[in-house]
């Protein structure tokens, strides 16, 4: 018996015409509840539409553990079995009425976001690190015309648990409720596909589990599927506050088509839009990039408006192969040379743009911090009168003194998420 148990469940791995055929009649030839547990749960992942009235009669069965797994597996049967017409998001269509809707940057370019959003959305305004919410009335595709935004989503009315009510039976309330089905009907074309997510970045399997049953029975058309999900449910907890949003999947960016290379430690494309957008526009700049890296900073600053000369920079031969790919896939001209930030000095430069070498394995490198107030003293030569540096500094302080040492001002400074740790965008100025 054991071993029949044990052939059942590696059955449940296995690919092939006859599993499916070969559980279903060990179904029929041996009742024994655990082995039909055993089967119910092999079927879950081989099973066909041919195994679904068994599971869905099994899953009302009076032995409570076989009715549990055999829910489980209906489920899974499910999702499979419609994976033909997987369908998408449409990010094109409006909704029939505006709808809220929270946009994400990393933390200390929530400011730069709101600025952007503001010529696109209505009702814009900062409401945490990192977090900005609007109301959208128009295709979310607008959207894409942030160049600091890292995602979006649309969050539910927050919901708490109600005495008596668990976290899963308020995350299914929340999927099905009228606001998640107007998003779901607006802008999903195909099967409502949905995994859901935790914001902490746990698993709460069981939860989880037990969330999506509880969304089948209230709304069977909305499909669970974590492998081929079109929306995402993130669900934050807050002790008895439990905030849903609904983030798509699979949409795809148009902001960023020159990306087509990149080098270890380069700036996060949104990063290098967001220090461009903090230089602001000079008909007269002429912009170098000391530490070019992939060249998104050079190529964000000219999509912004015109520019002069484009000069980029770097110790390390590929990244500056891999700059010339990008901005040739911009269609821009630079000049890029490799050479040593602390040395080199292009002429008539009115802005320096960059995002120099930090992280966890460039801070401990011997020197680096010191290097760094070097070059803060070599930039402050190398500005023409007025000129001004955006960067991003790793040890902020020491940056400012740096600057004021070298007659640089400070006129913008934030901290930024680096992914892990944290830095400063800042602004620095020469007097004319």
């Amino acid at each position: 018996a054991k071993t029949r148990r044990n052939a059942a469940m590696a059955l449940g791995r296995a690919r092939g015409p006859d599993v499916e055929a070969a559980l279903l009649a060990a179904w029929e030839r041996d009742p024994r509840p655990e082995m039909r547990r055993t089967i119910a749960a092999s079927l879950g992942k081989v099973g066909s539409e041919a195994s679904a009235a068994l599971l869905r009669e099994a899953a009302r069965a009076g032995d409570a553990e076989l009715a549990r797994i055999a829910g489980k597996s209906t489920l899974m049967v499910t999702r499979t079995a419609s994976r033909e017409d997987r369908g998408h998001v449409d990010d094109s269509c409006s909704p029939p009425r505006p709808v809220d809707v929270l946009v994400l940057a990393r933390r200390g370019l929530e400011e730069l976001l709101a600025e952007e959003l503001a010529s696109v959305v209505r009702g814009v305004r900062v409401v945490g690190p990192g977090r900005v919410r609007a109301e959208l009335g128009g295709p979310p595709r607008a959207l894409f015309a942030a160049r600091t935004m890292l995602s979006f989503a649309f969050p539910l009315a927050t919901e708490w648990t109600r005495d008596g009510e668990t976290l899963d039976e308020v995350v299914a309330r929340a999927v099905t409720s009228d606001a998640a089905r107007t998003v779901f009907s607006t802008w999903t074309v195909g099967p409502v596909r949905y995994r859901i997510a935790w914001d902490d970045g746990g698993h709460r399997r069981a939860v989880t589990w037990n969330a999506a049953q509880a969304v089948a029975r209230r709304a069977p058309e909305l499909i669970n599927d974590p492998t081929a999900s079109l929306w995402e449910v993130v669900v934050a907890t807050n002790r008895r506050f439990v905030d849903v949003a609904l983030a798509p999947r699979g949409l795809s960016d148009p902001r960023f088509p020159w990306r087509k290379g990149d080098v270890p430690a380069a700036s996060h494309p949104t990063v290098a839009a967001a220090l461009a957008r903090l230089a602001g526009v000079r008909d007269d700049d002429v912009v170098w990039d000391p530490f070019v890296g992939s060249g998104s900073e050079l190529i964000e600053r000219a999509r912004l408006g015109p520019v002069r000369a484009l000069h980029g920079s770097d110790r390390d031969a590929r990244a500056l192969r891999v700059a010339a790919q990008n901005l040739a896939a911009a269609s821009l001209r630079a000049t890029l040379v490799e050479g040593d930030a602390l040395t080199l000095a292009p002429r008539g430069v009115t802005l320096i743009l960059t995002n120099p070498p930090m992280g966890r394995r460039a801070s401990r490198e011997t020197g680096l911090a010191p290097m760094l107030d070097r070059f803060v003293a070599h930039a402050a030569t190398v500005l023409s009168p007025g000129g001004r540096m955006v960067w991003i500094a790793p040890w902020p302080k020491r940056s400012r003194e740096a600057a004021a040492r070298a007659g640089l001002s400070v006129e913008w400074a934030r901290t930024l998420d680096m992914g892990g740790f944290d830095a400063e965008i800042q602004r620095l100025a020469r007097p004319r």
